[in-house]
């Protein structure tokens, strides 16, 4: 293996020869970590004489696992190794989740499973958990007569309640709770609190006596308030926190600071954190048995299926290796190593797997600074407390020589987090000879700075009250979504991204990504960018659902499901699917008002039982009623069908589109029922001219792609749920609920010449020549050193 050791380097050689014992490799950004599994992997079969498949690797995603089971076969045929590389197709190279679901499949009885059992993907999942918590909210507001159970749901909101129940759910789930449950409160134990409040109120109001002033007056009053409060309390009944937090006053004037007064204040707070601790009790308890509801609605939805969603296969896996030392056993035995990539990013959970499966032989691969999954439960300290393990016993190795970027870049970062983490940074070294060719573009790194002051941009956009982008400005960049300094900032980093890829640049538009660290603002950069003409690909964020086309087939299809939804015919008739301008909205919407109004009438002059007064009445109140329905009996659906009433009131070429859109519009609707959704899709676009619209704008072939990915969820649906155009229209509405981070559709993503933009946590592995980081003058919500 000797030709292989020029490729490494001394840090790297380590972590592949040390095969005997576990290792924990601390592995920096862009030091080849993957190259050093795939050569440990292989070094152990062709140097230790271990089987392909006494090899456990996990890695974090799909692609990653993927990759690495092709890099590993490329290898074995460097080495002339063919039929290592042909068993290394079959190798154990999975995520966890692959790994469990293998597991489970080979002892589906023993686990206590249907042996069909299906995995639930995050959205169908997702969906289930809304479905189990709407069902368990109502089994628990109707399981009880007691008013704390509405006044948790009116403080909380509903869709509060969800995200908090729901959060807390899936988090005890990853610490490798198979039932998740809050654990039990200790109720607060009154200790006369409130007994000692009724004297100290009498005591500070004759503490004060006849001492006068504004803020006496309102000290008075409020103990006065007080008192009545107390008062107004049953035997067992709690004052509200909130309300009682109000009562107190502060000292200021000196009749006020006597010890009376200091008593009260004292009392007051020690009753107010009691009522506030029996309110958090209280809520504590119902939270507690609504998560309960939540966990039996959950599970009864998945038995129904026969399926497990991601979490499952992890503790029913985890529970089959305790339960059964034979099968454990079985397993510990099989694999002679176990090698996890990404250690940063497992939880508690994981981390009993992997326990289970060792013995003495995991290495283990990460970085603490590359830990961003918290948010899906990844728990960095899994990671810290075996880093600290493997110190104290000598198994510690760590990688810092950076093969993907050059000294500049590396040097510049060095600065900025040496500085911020002091010792606990581990500085990244820059390959030998990084610096021999001479970069694209000098400098290699940049700084570009905008001015957050308020004032500073209003000579050039006026800032609107509320401190957004002013028109037109703010139509172009974002109007809400991005304030002056941002939208400016936008611009600038627009212009040099422009000069760097253009023409005369040295980049090309793949070549270059634009990171944020949230999607919030992404808008207002894909527009400077736009603006100047460059292409733009959004991965991730509200990129999909966000997108007009994709707003226009939805509202079309809702319009075909019910021709009487009057915000989707209102959409869909301004789309380019109708083509019809505001003003000849306006017109058919003033033209269907006055129909439904005579219709009113015509009714009350025929009513066998209306005096003429009260027929008077009824058209007076018709003629100013503040709205009418536009879809109603006499609304704009009878007004579009007939011509005469319209034709004079619109420009022929306006009258021609309505008369084509109806015409088209009833085709669909009558074929609705026997063409596929795909089609109905389909029909919609080419028949309208809306593909040839759309192919003419700026990126339309992204736009086009767009509309083909909805095509192809409707083709998938109709495959699992049979053709329900309805069902369909709350499916999509559904996904756009639980799945907001859809990306747009792809294009050929690999070879799409445009600009990027995605966020820092979607970029983690992949490489760009020109990176540019944006919105860092965004203030996040938990910004500290640490």
């Amino acid at each position: 293996m000797t030709e292989a050791a020029v490729l490494f380097t001394e840090e790297q050689l380590r972590a592949i020869g040390r095969r005997e014992g576990s290792v924990l490799v601390s592995a920096g950004a862009g030091t080849g970590k993957t190259s050093v599994l795939v050569e440990r992997f292989v070094r152990a079969v062709l140097d230790d004489d271990c089987p392909v498949d006494s090899i456990l690797a996990i890695t974090f995603t799909e692609k990653a696992a993927a990759q690495l089971t092709g890099r590993v076969r490329k290898r074995f045929l460097e080495l002339d190794q063919a039929e290592r590389a042909r068993e290394s197709e079959g190798a154990w190279i999975s995520t966890i989740h692959g790994f469990c679901a293998r597991l489970l499949r080979t002892h589906a009885l023993a686990a206590g499973l249907d042996p069909e059992f299906g995995v639930l993907d995050a959205l169908e999942a997702a969906r289930l958990a809304i479905d189990a918590f709407d069902r368990a909210l109502r089994e628990f507001v109707g399981s009880g007569q007691d008013s704390g159970r509405l006044a948790l749901l009116a403080a909380y909101t509903p869709d509060k309640l969800a995200d908090m129940v729901r959060t807390a759910y899936a988090h005890l789930r990853s610490q490798g709770h198979a039932r998740p449950r809050l654990p039990e409160m200790a109720p607060p134990r009154a200790a006369g609190q409130r007994e000692s409040l009724p004297a100290a109120i009498a005591a500070a109001l004759a503490e004060i006596g006849a001492a006068e002033g504004v803020t006496v007056g309102k000290a008075r009053a409020k103990l006065e308030r007080c008192a009545e409060l107390l008062e107004r309390l049953g035997t067992d009944e709690v004052a509200d926190p909130a309300e009682f937090a109000k009562l107190v006053f502060k000292g200021g004037a000196n009749a006020l600071k006597g010890p009376a007064c200091e008593a009260y204040w004292q009392a007051h707070e020690a009753y107010r954190a009691y009522c506030a601790h029996h309110r958090e009790h209280n809520d504590h308890v119902l939270v507690r048995e609504l998560m309960a509801l939540h966990d039996g609605h959950y599970a009864r939805l998945k038995r129904e299926r026969s399926g497990l969603d991601f979490d499952d296969l992890e503790l029913v896996a985890r529970d089959l290796l305790q339960a059964h030392e034979g099968i454990r056993e079985q397993y510990r035995e099989r694999f002679t190593h176990v090698m996890v990539d990404e250690f940063q990013d497992t939880n508690p959970l994981q981390n009993q797997l992997l326990g289970l499966l060792e013995r003495d032989n995991v290495f283990r691969v990460g970085d603490e600074r590359q830990s961003i999954y918290g948010f899906r439960h990844a728990d960095v300290d899994v990671f810290r407390h075996h880093l600290f393990e493997a110190r104290e016993q000598g198994r510690a190795e760590r990688i810092t020589v950076n093969f993907r970027s050059r000294g500049e870049v590396l040097d510049a970062i060095d600065l900025a987090f040496g500085g911020l983490w002091g010792a606990n940074f581990d500085a990244l070294v820059e390959r030998p000879g990084s610096r021999d060719q001479p970069p694209r573009a000098d400098p290699c790194v940049e700084l570009l700075v905008t001015d957050r002051d308020k004032g500073r941009w209003d000579e050039h956009f006026p800032p609107a009250r509320d401190g957004t982008v002013s028109k037109p400005f703010g139509d172009r960049l974002g109007s809400s979504e991005g304030t002056v300094w941002r939208a400016a900032e936008a611009r600038l980093l627009a212009k040099r991204v422009d000069e760097l890829t253009g023409p005369d640049g040295p980049y090309g538009y793949s070549d270059c990504v634009m990171l944020l660290r949230a999607t919030t603002h992404m808008g207002v950069y894909e527009r400077a960018l736009e603006d100047r003409g460059i292409p733009t690909h959004v991965l991730g964020g509200r990129g999909y659902w966000a997108q007009q086309q994709v707003a226009d087939l939805r509202a079309y299809l809702a319009a075909l499901a019910n021709p009487l939804d009057e915000l989707a015919l209102h959409s869909v008739l301004a789309s380019p699917l109708g083509g019809l301008s505001l003003d000849t909205l306006v017109v058919l919407a003033a033209q269907s008002k006055r129909e439904e109004r005579s219709q009113i009438c015509d009714l009350a002059s025929t009513a066998p039982r209306t005096s003429r007064e009260e027929r008077s009445q009824i058209c007076d109140l018709a003629s100013t009623a503040p709205r009418t329905s536009w879809s109603g009996p006499g609304g704009i659906w009878r007004v579009m069908g007939d011509d005469e009433k319209v034709a004079d009131a619109l420009p022929a070429e306006q009258l021609e589109r309505l008369r084509a859109f109806v015409a088209r519009f009833r085709e669909d609707r009558a074929a609705a029922p026997r063409v596929s959704l795909e089609t109905l899709i389909d029909r919609a676009v080419t028949r309208s001219g809306y593909d040839r619209h759309l192919l003419a704008l700026p990126a339309g072939d992204r736009r086009m792609a767009n509309v083909r990915k909805l095509m192809r969820m409707a083709r998938e649906y109709e495959a699992d749920e049979g053709r329900d155009l309805r069902g369909f229209i709350d499916f999509v509405a559904e996904r756009d609920l639980v799945q907001a981070g859809e990306g747009q559709a792809p294009l050929e993503a690999e070879d799409l010449d445009a600009v990027r933009l995605m966020t820092v946590h979607r970029a983690k592995g992949l490489e760009f020549p020109l990176v540019c980081v944006a919105d860092l003058g965004k203030t996040g919500r938990e910004d500290d050193a640490a």
